[in-house]
């Protein structure tokens, strides 16, 4: 093992020293290890070839470590790091995605052995607490291979104690983790032979670094510039970091297809990638392991009752279900085909390639929208073209493929962003001959702008769908209106030229003016959101749209509340909760 080089990262900081932090900065932390990790997804994902190149290396990293955070959010001690982390632990666990997703898990569950007890973390902490990853991700593996994650964690581990021995600056430890963790990665190449056939290094094990620099970037500021970079070590072959919000890599000529995606078809089947939750008293991780030993490859079984995590390459799921069911209930069950993942990789990478010769996209969005402030914000999200389009006007299949046309893309997302247009746009299909055509059925604008944060073109098209429906069912809509004449819905009068307040199409609230509307919608909540944007229309002035947010501001001053220029015809406000 090569240790850690003490020249290549500066021991002075002008900073005084940081000596320990706390379970709010340690969920500071994980935050941004996410990010971190969700900016170098499909780089990760691009260099998996091993234990089998179904390219999604980064993507299972990333679900987990989501589920990870997710669980922290909810600590019962929030400022405790030892609550933190065994909340991120068992969320890890539950969330865990793949292989690679199984092994993070365990990296986590044994920082949470190592924290446990301590409310504030110190340098000599975190480094014991991740020698303590290592022993729990190692025991987890039943035959570890060298140039894996599982080699990189250990060498980290070990250049961490080495500085913790030296100096009480976490700074200082986190910047030694950071650089051997990413010149560990660079090794990788010449450890394992699929790697250095393929000129590739170990995703896990990339993964893994862009996690702790993400986390030390969050939690110490650590310059995280050129984080790899020892002397006696190739990098050539591991991609450059990304940090969040760095643009993707410019279209033009195609780069060489590398990693998975470089790898020819197997003759025979790589079998089926077959995950799931064994919950009861009996499900002891030990007993089952050795149950389903010699019944597949990258067999892992970790956790303990009450959930044991199953994960296990195998070409008979069916028998491996039927061992396990014997140890209690079979619950969140995942079956893939990794070859046909393979070729879709393949086919991902190759489309990819001809549509950057040629100029055109490999994906594109297309939105509809009614207001000039709502067509600025979808394009300034990513947006391609923008329909014209809402109450009242919802726009032809036709309008919607002349776009989808004008897009030049080999597949294009549909946001409809209207209940009564969702229909129209599943019809495009028809029309659209080789174009791979995607509705995310958004019913509000606010739907598809929350969709659109998480639009990313370079990342699998399906995995980008998942996370955009998902990020689209977290928002609540509200849109302020006037009734055009007297009626009686949902069991209530109204009279011509009420105020109404309708959320997610329901009829919320009525009154006589839109600012007690809202406010009185507000204070019927159950729980206030955490984020709310109001979006004002074309006939609200700015002056009235701001004293309304000023004075929800001093009502809910633990809500967020943001103001835009919507535009939008018919709504004086439109509200977006979340």
């Amino acid at each position: 093992m090569s240790g850690a080089n003490p020249e290549a990262v500066p021991a002075l900081d002008p900073r005084p020293p940081l000596l320990e932090f706390d379970g709010g900065e340690l969920l500071n932390g994980l935050r941004g290890a996410l990010a971190y990790l969700h900016a170098n997804e499909e780089q990760t994902n691009q260099l998996n070839v091993f234990p089998v190149p179904d390219g999604d290396t980064g993507s299972n990293m990333y679900m987990t470590m989501q589920a990870a955070v997710a669980a922290a959010e909810d600590a019962g001690e929030p400022t405790s790091v030892s609550a933190v982390m065994d909340a991120a632990a068992h969320g890890s666990l539950m969330g865990a995605r793949g292989n690679s997703g199984v092994i993070l898990s365990q990296v986590l569950r044994g920082l949470a052995h190592g924290l446990d007890g301590h409310h504030q973390a110190t340098a000599p902490c975190v480094a014991a607490a991740l020698g303590a990853a290592t022993r729990v991700a190692d025991e987890a593996v039943i035959n570890p291979i060298e140039g894996t994650i599982l080699t990189v964690v250990r060498d980290c581990a070990a250049a961490m104690r080495a500085a913790a021995a030296q100096s009480a600056d976490l700074r200082i430890i986190l910047a030694r983790g950071v650089h051997e963790a990413h010149a560990a990665v660079a090794r990788t190449t010449d450890q394992l032979p699929v790697l250095r056939d393929a000129a590739v290094v170990d995703a896990g094990g990339f993964g893994f670094a862009v996690i702790l620099s993400g986390f030390a970037r969050a939690v110490v500021g650590l310059d995280l510039g050129e984080p790899q970079g020892s002397a006696d070590t190739d990098h050539r072959r591991s991609p450059r970091l990304r940090a969040p919000g760095d643009p993707q890599e410019p279209s033009g000529n195609p780069a060489p297809l590398r990693g998975a995606a470089a790898i020819a078809e197997p003759v025979e089947s790589w079998g089926c990638c077959t995950e799931f939750v064994v919950e009861g008293p009996e499900s002891d991780d030990v007993a089952l392991r050795d149950a389903l030993s010699g019944h597949g490859d990258s067999l892992l079984v970790v956790g303990g009752a009450p959930y044991t995590r199953v994960h296990v390459h195998t070409d008979a799921p069916d028998e491996v279900i039927a061992i396990a069911s014997r140890y209690g209930r079979v619950g969140e069950l995942k079956i893939e085909d990794m070859s046909a993942q393979h070729r879709a990789v393949r086919d991902h990478a190759g489309a990819r390639a001809r549509g950057r010769a040629a100029g055109r996209r490999r994906v594109a969005v297309v939105a509809v929208a009614s207001g000039g402030g709502f067509h600025d914000i979808l394009a300034s999200l990513g947006a391609d073209q923008i329909v014209e389009g809402g109450h009242t006007m919802n726009p032809s299949t036709e309008d919607l493929m002349r776009a989808v046309r004008d897009a030049n893309a080999d597949a294009v997302i549909l946001l409809p962003n209207n209940d009564n247009i969702i229909l129209t746009a599943r019809q495009v299909h028809v029309l659209a001959g080789d174009v791979d055509i995607r509705v995310v059925p958004t019913r509000t604008l606010p739907q598809g702008i929350s969709a659109l944060l998480c639009w990313d073109r370079d990342h699998p098209i399906d995995a980008v769908i998942t996370r955009m429906q998902s990020a689209a069912q977290q928002v609540r809509t509200v849109e302020i209106t006037r009734a055009v004449r007297a009626s009686r819905l949902d069991g209530r009068e109204i009279l011509a030229d009420d105020v109404l307040a309708l959320m997610d199409g329901e009829l919320a609230q009525v009154g006589s003016d839109e600012r007690t509307v809202i406010e009185e919608l507000m204070a019927s909540l159950p729980d206030p959101p955490e984020v709310v944007t109001v979006y004002r229309g074309a006939a609200t002035t700015e002056q009235a749209a701001h004293l309304l947010v000023v004075t929800l501001q001093l009502s809910y001053p633990t809500v967020a509340f943001e103001l835009q220029d919507g535009g939008q015809p018919h709504y004086p406000y439109v509200l977006s909760l979340e």
